[in-house]
């Protein structure tokens, strides 16, 4: 009975800290790709103005 839920517990908490860590992955590479765009859409708008 308590293999039971051990196996439950275990199973469910890698599955769920994988899930997190998945959206955590994914907002970090937004992040970063949304800074790298506007960089560079500031830079074209400079050298463009100049």
């Amino acid at each position: 009975m308590n293999m039971g839920w051990i196996e439950l517990v275990f199973f469910y908490g890698l599955a769920i800290g994988f899930g997190v860590w998945q959206v955590l992955k994914t907002d970090r590479e937004l992040k970063r790709t949304r800074a790298d765009r506007k960089a560079r859409e500031a830079a074209e708008r400079e050298k463009d103005a100049s």
